[in-house]
């Protein structure tokens, strides 16, 4: 099963926390808030996980990509070298999310 998380704001309320890493990567309890999505879509069954990223894409490729190995899932990381709101991620991440048949 597959997933698309959207995580490609800037985090501006959550300034100055987010001036040098982009909002899914600040701790909440203890560790990323995007590590607590990407758990519960684990316990789901999901295996494809792709990230719609803007702000600091680098920075988000560096602490996730170890994730995949440990929790036995592929992140792909759809990135916008421009912002495109809601509906643009989905395009740009149309082929990942339609290879094959899976859900």
């Amino acid at each position: 099963m597959k997933a698309l998380i959207l995580v490609g704001g800037f985090g501006t309320r959550l300034r100055p926390l987010t001036l040098s890493m982009p909002k899914p990567l600040v701790d909440f309890a203890n560790k990323p808030m995007i590590l607590h999505q990407i758990e519960a879509l684990v316990k789901a069954g999901v295996t494809d996980i792709v990230l719609a990223v803007n702000y600091k894409p680098e920075v988000m490729v560096a602490v996730l990509k170890k994730y995949e190995e440990k929790f036995g899932i592929t992140i792909t990381f759809s990135v916008e070298s421009v912002p495109l709101g809601t509906a643009g991620p989905l395009a740009l991440a149309r082929e990942v999310l339609g290879k094959d048949d899976s859900p």
